[in-house]
Protein backbone atom coordinates (compact mmCIF):
# COMPACT_ATOMS: atom_id res chain seq x y z
CA UNK A 1 0.00 0.00 0.00
CA UNK A 2 2.82 2.20 0.76
CA UNK A 3 4.65 1.88 -2.55
CA UNK A 4 1.63 2.76 -4.37
CA UNK A 5 0.50 5.92 -1.99
CA UNK A 6 4.10 6.75 -3.25
CA UNK A 7 4.68 6.02 -6.57
CA UNK A 8 1.17 8.21 -7.12
CA UNK A 9 3.02 10.91 -5.12
CA UNK A 10 5.61 10.72 -7.79
CA UNK A 11 3.39 10.64 -10.65
CA UNK A 12 1.64 13.82 -9.67
CA UNK A 13 4.50 15.71 -7.85
CA UNK A 14 6.43 15.11 -11.45
CA UNK A 15 3.36 15.99 -13.58
CA UNK A 16 3.24 19.34 -12.01
CA UNK A 17 7.01 20.19 -11.33
CA UNK A 18 8.42 18.89 -14.11
CA UNK A 19 11.28 21.35 -15.81
CA UNK A 20 11.62 22.89 -12.19
CA UNK A 21 14.68 22.61 -10.31
CA UNK A 22 14.45 24.37 -7.02
CA UNK A 23 13.00 22.28 -3.81
CA UNK A 24 9.17 21.92 -4.30
CA UNK A 25 7.35 23.66 -1.31
CA UNK A 26 5.45 21.45 1.28
CA UNK A 27 1.36 22.32 2.18
CA UNK A 28 1.62 24.34 5.22
CA UNK A 29 -0.44 22.60 8.04
CA UNK A 30 -2.70 25.48 9.16
CA UNK A 31 -2.26 26.49 12.45
CA UNK A 32 -5.42 27.16 14.77
CA UNK A 33 -6.12 31.06 14.95
CA UNK A 34 -6.33 30.46 18.97
CA UNK A 35 -3.34 29.34 19.27
CA UNK A 36 -1.44 31.90 17.61
CA UNK A 37 -3.70 34.40 20.01
CA UNK A 38 -2.26 32.43 22.68
CA UNK A 39 1.34 32.59 22.06
CA UNK A 40 1.69 36.47 20.76
CA UNK A 41 -0.13 37.19 24.19
CA UNK A 42 2.06 35.01 25.97
CA UNK A 43 5.10 37.23 23.76
CA UNK A 44 3.40 40.30 25.12
CA UNK A 45 3.04 39.45 28.58
CA UNK A 46 6.70 38.42 28.89
CA UNK A 47 7.86 41.74 27.53
CA UNK A 48 5.71 43.50 30.08
CA UNK A 49 5.56 42.08 32.97
CA UNK A 50 7.66 42.22 36.29
CA UNK A 51 6.95 46.27 36.06
CA UNK A 52 8.35 46.28 32.37
CA UNK A 53 5.51 47.18 30.35
CA UNK A 54 2.13 49.47 31.17
CA UNK A 55 -0.99 48.22 32.34
CA UNK A 56 -2.56 48.96 29.20
CA UNK A 57 -0.81 46.89 27.11
CA UNK A 58 -0.83 43.41 29.97
CA UNK A 59 -4.60 44.08 30.12
CA UNK A 60 -4.71 44.10 26.15
CA UNK A 61 -2.62 40.98 26.47
CA UNK A 62 -4.90 39.35 29.18
CA UNK A 63 -7.67 39.81 27.51
CA UNK A 64 -6.82 38.26 24.33
CA UNK A 65 -5.45 34.73 26.50
CA UNK A 66 -9.43 34.97 27.52
CA UNK A 67 -10.75 35.36 24.48
CA UNK A 68 -8.77 33.10 22.65
CA UNK A 69 -9.73 30.17 25.19
CA UNK A 70 -13.32 31.03 25.78
CA UNK A 71 -13.39 30.81 22.27
CA UNK A 72 -12.20 27.16 21.76
CA UNK A 73 -12.94 25.90 25.15
CA UNK A 74 -14.66 23.01 23.72
CA UNK A 75 -11.62 22.00 21.32
CA UNK A 76 -9.52 22.20 24.53
CA UNK A 77 -11.54 20.18 26.39
CA UNK A 78 -12.08 17.66 24.10
CA UNK A 79 -7.85 17.50 23.92
CA UNK A 80 -8.25 17.56 28.07
CA UNK A 81 -10.53 14.82 27.89
CA UNK A 82 -7.73 12.53 26.22
CA UNK A 83 -5.28 13.31 28.60
CA UNK A 84 -3.82 9.82 30.31
CA UNK A 85 -2.92 11.37 33.47
CA UNK A 86 -6.08 11.90 35.95
CA UNK A 87 -4.01 14.77 37.92
CA UNK A 88 -2.56 16.89 34.75
CA UNK A 89 -6.44 16.37 33.19
CA UNK A 90 -8.07 17.42 36.47
CA UNK A 91 -5.94 20.71 36.70
CA UNK A 92 -5.91 21.70 33.36
CA UNK A 93 -9.49 21.33 33.36
CA UNK A 94 -9.52 23.60 36.61
CA UNK A 95 -7.83 26.46 35.09
CA UNK A 96 -9.49 26.17 31.77
CA UNK A 97 -13.29 26.62 32.99
CA UNK A 98 -11.94 29.47 35.86
CA UNK A 99 -9.94 31.82 33.73
CA UNK A 100 -12.76 33.53 32.14
CA UNK A 101 -13.83 34.83 35.57
CA UNK A 102 -9.75 35.59 36.93
CA UNK A 103 -10.74 39.16 36.84
CA UNK A 104 -13.80 39.13 39.16
CA UNK A 105 -12.08 36.32 41.55
CA UNK A 106 -11.85 37.70 45.11
CA UNK A 107 -8.08 37.67 46.77
CA UNK A 108 -8.91 34.46 48.58
CA UNK A 109 -10.12 32.46 45.96
CA UNK A 110 -7.80 34.22 42.59
CA UNK A 111 -3.98 33.60 45.16
CA UNK A 112 -4.99 29.41 45.33
CA UNK A 113 -6.24 29.46 41.20
CA UNK A 114 -2.88 31.14 40.02
CA UNK A 115 -0.82 28.79 41.94
CA UNK A 116 -2.64 25.99 41.10
CA UNK A 117 -2.19 27.29 37.32
CA UNK A 118 1.43 27.60 37.91
CA UNK A 119 1.65 24.34 39.35
CA UNK A 120 -0.41 22.63 36.51
CA UNK A 121 2.30 24.41 33.93
CA UNK A 122 5.11 22.49 35.66
CA UNK A 123 2.78 19.73 36.03
CA UNK A 124 2.29 19.07 32.26
CA UNK A 125 5.71 19.63 31.56
CA UNK A 126 7.13 16.64 33.85
CA UNK A 127 4.07 14.57 32.55
CA UNK A 128 5.07 15.22 29.10
CA UNK A 129 9.28 13.98 30.01
CA UNK A 130 8.66 11.14 31.68
CA UNK A 131 5.68 9.55 29.91
CA UNK A 132 6.20 6.95 26.90
CA UNK A 133 2.96 6.51 25.12
CA UNK A 134 3.23 9.24 22.07
CA UNK A 135 -0.58 9.55 21.94
CA UNK A 136 -0.37 10.65 25.79
CA UNK A 137 2.14 12.67 25.36
CA UNK A 138 0.98 14.68 22.08
CA UNK A 139 -2.12 15.43 24.06
CA UNK A 140 0.05 17.02 26.86
CA UNK A 141 2.13 19.42 23.88
CA UNK A 142 -1.07 20.48 22.18
CA UNK A 143 -2.19 22.02 25.65
CA UNK A 144 1.17 23.34 27.19
CA UNK A 145 0.34 26.33 25.75
CA UNK A 146 -2.41 26.98 26.83
CA UNK A 147 -1.83 26.17 30.73
CA UNK A 148 1.08 28.15 30.32
CA UNK A 149 -0.42 31.12 28.94
CA UNK A 150 -3.18 31.10 32.18
CA UNK A 151 -0.37 30.67 34.47
CA UNK A 152 1.26 33.66 32.91
CA UNK A 153 -1.95 35.73 32.94
CA UNK A 154 -1.94 35.12 36.74
CA UNK A 155 1.18 35.99 37.13
CA UNK A 156 1.26 39.12 35.49
CA UNK A 157 -2.20 40.22 36.83
CA UNK A 158 0.01 40.49 40.40
CA UNK A 159 2.91 42.28 38.63
CA UNK A 160 5.25 39.43 38.54
CA UNK A 161 8.09 38.34 36.26
CA UNK A 162 6.71 35.86 33.67
CA UNK A 163 10.05 35.17 31.93
CA UNK A 164 10.84 32.31 33.88
CA UNK A 165 7.37 30.56 33.14
CA UNK A 166 8.63 31.77 29.21
CA UNK A 167 11.74 29.61 30.36
CA UNK A 168 9.69 26.40 31.39
CA UNK A 169 7.60 26.87 28.08
CA UNK A 170 10.30 27.09 25.78
CA UNK A 171 12.13 24.19 27.77
CA UNK A 172 8.70 22.05 27.34
CA UNK A 173 8.23 22.83 23.88
CA UNK A 174 11.92 21.84 23.01
CA UNK A 175 11.06 18.28 24.63
CA UNK A 176 7.78 18.08 22.09
CA UNK A 177 10.34 18.73 19.35
CA UNK A 178 12.39 15.58 20.56
CA UNK A 179 9.63 12.89 21.51
CA UNK A 180 7.26 13.83 18.46
CA UNK A 181 9.62 14.09 16.12
CA UNK A 182 8.71 12.08 13.33
CA UNK A 183 11.46 9.26 12.70
CA UNK A 184 9.86 6.74 10.48
CA UNK A 185 11.49 9.01 7.47
CA UNK A 186 13.29 8.01 4.07
CA UNK A 187 13.77 8.56 0.65
CA UNK A 188 13.79 6.86 -2.97
CA UNK A 189 15.00 7.63 -6.67
CA UNK A 190 11.63 8.53 -8.50
CA UNK A 191 13.42 7.45 -11.75
CA UNK A 192 15.30 4.12 -10.13
CA UNK A 193 13.54 2.36 -12.55
CA UNK A 194 14.27 4.25 -15.51
CA UNK A 195 16.70 1.93 -18.20
CA UNK A 196 18.85 5.31 -19.00
CA UNK A 197 20.72 6.79 -15.76
CA UNK A 198 20.99 10.39 -15.54
CA UNK A 199 24.69 12.22 -16.21
CA UNK A 200 25.91 14.49 -13.62
CA UNK A 201 23.74 17.69 -14.68
CA UNK A 202 20.82 16.03 -15.68
CA UNK A 203 17.45 16.52 -13.98
CA UNK A 204 17.11 14.37 -10.62
CA UNK A 205 13.77 13.39 -8.60
CA UNK A 206 14.00 12.12 -5.29
CA UNK A 207 11.26 11.63 -3.58
CA UNK A 208 11.21 12.32 0.30
CA UNK A 209 8.93 10.90 2.94
CA UNK A 210 8.38 10.97 6.73
CA UNK A 211 5.25 9.17 9.08
CA UNK A 212 4.16 10.63 11.95
CA UNK A 213 2.98 8.50 14.74
CA UNK A 214 -0.52 9.05 14.08
CA UNK A 215 -0.26 7.68 10.66
CA UNK A 216 -0.22 11.14 8.47
CA UNK A 217 2.10 10.83 5.75
CA UNK A 218 4.44 14.00 4.46
CA UNK A 219 6.42 14.10 1.38
CA UNK A 220 8.03 15.79 -1.25
CA UNK A 221 9.69 15.12 -4.85
CA UNK A 222 12.60 16.95 -4.61
CA UNK A 223 14.19 18.03 -8.06
CA UNK A 224 17.59 18.64 -8.23
CA UNK A 225 20.44 18.05 -10.78
CA UNK A 226 22.75 14.82 -10.59
CA UNK A 227 23.98 13.75 -8.65
CA UNK A 228 22.95 16.00 -5.91
CA UNK A 229 20.52 14.53 -2.32
CA UNK A 230 18.09 16.12 -0.06
CA UNK A 231 19.27 17.86 2.67
CA UNK A 232 18.59 17.40 6.66
CA UNK A 233 16.76 20.83 5.92
CA UNK A 234 14.63 18.98 3.47
CA UNK A 235 14.05 15.96 5.75
CA UNK A 236 12.83 18.46 8.14
CA UNK A 237 9.98 20.09 5.57
CA UNK A 238 8.75 17.06 5.61
CA UNK A 239 8.79 16.15 9.01
CA UNK A 240 6.90 19.30 9.66
CA UNK A 241 3.97 18.02 7.04
CA UNK A 242 4.10 14.74 8.55
CA UNK A 243 3.45 16.09 12.22
CA UNK A 244 0.99 18.76 11.00
CA UNK A 245 -2.03 17.62 13.13
CA UNK A 246 0.46 16.81 16.07
CA UNK A 247 2.23 18.89 18.95
CA UNK A 248 5.18 18.17 16.71
CA UNK A 249 4.32 21.41 14.60
CA UNK A 250 2.71 23.81 17.08
CA UNK A 251 6.21 23.35 19.52
CA UNK A 252 8.19 23.77 15.71
CA UNK A 253 6.37 26.85 14.65
CA UNK A 254 5.76 28.46 18.72
CA UNK A 255 9.48 28.65 19.38
CA UNK A 256 10.98 31.18 17.55
CA UNK A 257 8.74 33.65 18.27
CA UNK A 258 9.03 32.43 22.33
CA UNK A 259 12.72 32.40 22.10
CA UNK A 260 12.66 35.92 20.53
CA UNK A 261 10.57 36.67 23.43
CA UNK A 262 13.59 36.14 26.32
Amino acid sequence: MRLKLLGAIVAASLALTAGVVAPAKPAQAAIVNWFDVVIGAVVTLAATSGGGGSNAQLEAAKREIIAAVENSKQEILNHIDAVAAADVEACTQSAVTKFAQIDSMPGNLLGPFINGAVDCAHLSSSYFTTVQSLPAADNIGKLMGVIYAIAMTGFAKYGLSTKGLLDSLITGYDAVVVKMKPTRCGMQDALQDNEVRPRPGDPMYWIVWCDAYNGDLGSIVYNTTFPAYPSEADFDAVRLQAGRNTSYATAVRALPTLRAAR
